[in-house]
């Protein structure tokens, strides 16, 4: 770009694969298709690289009733098969840089060779929009994180059909898996806006086509727009009014100008004005950071309707400021020094008290925004961006300021390196998840969470391969449905990635403690199990205390590291920096089914009240560290986040 509400029902699932019959307790009341599996995400836990824990319900009270709260994410679909042509060693601006600073002043530097640049390399590698198995993980982390509507991207006027095709029809795949799914709206604004608004028209509201996934504001569905096309970003058009919208059209949608965060726009004030939304706000603008959070929210007939919440801005000044906004940027304390890598050296991190060195992870600006977002309580927070990670190099004729660099021959507008983007989505190396936690932390607070669920009294479970004793454990531990799909696609500049460790697809699971002293495990799969033969099979980590700074990353045990024969199993500890067996354990297998019994004495269980986090995993690959449970195999919870067993004798 150049530029849930909730209530409380009852809905009865039938689980398959010798499972039983359990209620759902959520549902949203924007979506027809109201019988996903609740995975209950908003009581996951978890403790992100920078120790932030995700705030559970005693922190941010029960899910918020007094009026609706919905989240949006702009969600890009550029990255098309075209780019696969590109001429190969693929590079982005953050290796550039790194190979040689003295390129972020030579525009005709030999390592610059395209005319648009990755700011870094995303977690899942160079993807592009038509990769299902990245599409699956984006939707499962976003359903995840409580987000509820993708903000689909022709602001430059481009309609990416094939890309919106296989994107949405992977989503009603999920949904028909079992899945909730977030839905979409579609943010059109420069080239021809209206043009674009009657295709989009044409081609999915008058056909109906993935109705289901459509989001309504209102009793209609939702569109973000460009109100007055006479102008847009690129100039402005004698032959284009308001007019021109067919009032078929107008009829049919909920409209909402959106455009960025001006203190005026096309001669008019625009921030925190009635029915103008916007994607970003231009804090370094005197007249903007001085206003109040409720200033900053933009109104509908006087109600505070939609706040607008980023990582950061823009590299390039959106007026005649000289330097951009980045992800270290305060308003109390402006950009931070720049070293040669154009990366800030130091900054003081609000949040946590301190100065920091290299503090791009830390989520300055993003917080910053959500704490206004949060004061203002709007009834939509729009997030931009989650995967845009490219953008334009610009030749500017020695005329531009780039980076408080005066007379520079070259500028990035939107993103630039690991300070300058908006990109959500994890990286590869650097950062990896910090923003994306940061996101889920505060969309928590922002809509409350449900109480854990407390697991009361014994059970009585035998080992012995018959689950139906579990029937009686009510307490149910659910997972994402499908997503081992495997991985064959091309990304950018030739290259190809393939992805087949997903195995065994983990679904259900539950915990149980006997009058014996045991502490016993259960676990479904969507498919009979594989042989406990295989690597890396079916391994249970276990944090008993809840402290991600001991054990591997919080892990005190692992179960199944080492696998004795089809019955006998290992409790392993993690000391010395390695995992040691700790004892035996017996183990049964029918289907795609597991239980498991350790006794509790291991785990340091003995009172009548107990409380440990839990993990499943299965084929992860080798464990370097906490991401190498985000991506390969099948985790459940997802990602970093944990169950947390919770048990009272009575």
């Amino acid at each position: 770009m150049k530029k849930h509400v909730f209530w409380t029902v009852l809905t009865a699932t039938m689980m398959l694969c010798g499972g039983w019959n359990t209620l759902s307790a959520q549902t949203d009341v924007n979506d027809k298709n109201n019988d996903e599996t609740d995975l209950m995400s908003d009581t996951w836990v978890a403790t992100d690289a920078l120790g932030r824990q995700m705030p559970l319900n005693e922190s941010v009270g029960d899910i918020k009733t007094d009026h609706r709260r919905v989240v949006g994410i702009f969600y890009i679909t550029w990255h098309t098969p075209n780019n696969h042509n590109l001429k190969g060693p693929y590079t982005d601006v953050t290796k550039i840089l790194n190979e040689d600073p003295m390129a972020r002043k030579q525009t005709s530097h030999p390592l610059w060779k395209y005319g648009s640049y990755h700011w870094g390399e995303p977690e899942v590698g160079y993807f592009l929009s038509q990769d299902e198995w990245v599409i699956r993980h984006d939707i499962s982390m976003l359903q995840d994180a409580g987000v509820d509507v993708l903000v689909m991207d022709v602001t430059n006027g481009v309609c990416y059909w094939d890309e919106w095709e296989v994107l949405f029809s992977t989503m009603m795949k999920m949904r028909q898996e079992g899945n909730r799914t977030p839905q979409f709206i579609f943010w059109s604004y420069n080239n021809k806006p209206v043009n674009v608004v009657k295709q989009l028209y044409e081609r999915y509201y008058k056909a109906e086509k993935y109705k289901d996934l459509w989001f309504y504001w209102d009793g209609k569905p939702l569109l973000l727009y460009n109100a007055d096309p006479s102008s847009d970003a690129n100039g402005k058009y004698k032959d284009a009014s308001a007019s021109d919208y067919p009032q078929e059209i107008l009829d049919y949608f909920t409209l909402r100008n959106m455009w960025w965060g001006y203190y005026e726009s096309k001669g008019k004030r625009y921030i925190g004005t009635e029915d103008n939304w916007s994607f970003g706000y231009q804090m370094d603008h005197l007249d903007i950071v001085c206003m109040t959070p409720k200033q900053l929210v933009s109104k509908h007939k006087g109600q505070l309707e939609e706040a607008a919440v980023t990582p950061a801005q823009h590299p390039l000044a959106m007026d005649d400021r000289h330097m951009g906004v980045g992800k270290s940027w305060s308003r109390h304390t402006l950009e931070p020094e720049l070293d040669e890598h154009d990366m800030p050296r130091r900054a003081y991190v609000p949040w946590l008290g301190k100065t920091v060195d290299n503090p791009t992870g830390y989520g300055i600006y993003f917080q910053e925004r959500w704490d206004d977002a949060l004061a203002a309580d709007p009834q939509f927070i729009y997030l931009n961006d989650w995967n845009e990670w490219t953008a334009g190099k610009y030749g500017w004729g020695d005329n531009a300021w780039f980076l408080n660099r005066p007379r520079h021959s070259f500028v990035f507008v939107d993103q630039y390196n690991a300070e300058f983007n908006r990109t959500i989505q994890p990286m590869k190396d650097g950062y990896t998840d910090n923003f994306y936690m940061q996101m889920a932390q505060n969309i928590r607070r922002y809509k409350g969470a449900r109480p854990i669920p407390v697991n009361k009294g014994y059970n009585k479970i035998g080992i012995d391969g018959d689950f139906t004793d579990w029937k009686d454990v009510t307490v149910l531990y659910r997972d994402t449905r499908g997503d081992v799909t495997h991985r064959d696609a091309d990304g950018y500049a030739g290259l190809h990635y393939t992805d087949q460790t997903g195995r065994n697809d983990i679904q259900d699971a539950k915990v149980a403690l006997t009058r014996k002293g045991e502490v016993c495990f259960y676990v479904r799969t969507g498919q009979p199990l594989s042989p406990c033969t295989d690597s890396d099979w079916m391994l249970l980590f276990i944090d008993v205390d809840q402290d991600a700074s001991t054990g591997w990353y919080g892990y005190d045990f692992v179960v199944n590291r080492l696998v004795k024969d089809a019955r006998t199993t290992t409790l392993m500890h993690f000391e010395e920096g390695e995992w040691k067996e700790v004892t035996t354990l017996p183990f049964a297998v029918n289907g795609c089914e597991l239980e498991l019994a350790i006794p509790a004495q291991w785990l340091g269980l003995n009172g009548k009240e107990e409380s440990f986090d839990f993990k499943w995993a299965d084929n992860p690959g080798p464990l370097k560290d906490i991401i190498s449970l985000c991506l390969h195999g099948d985790t459940a919870p997802n990602r970093r986040f944990n169950y947390r067993f919770i048990w009272k004798k009575k």
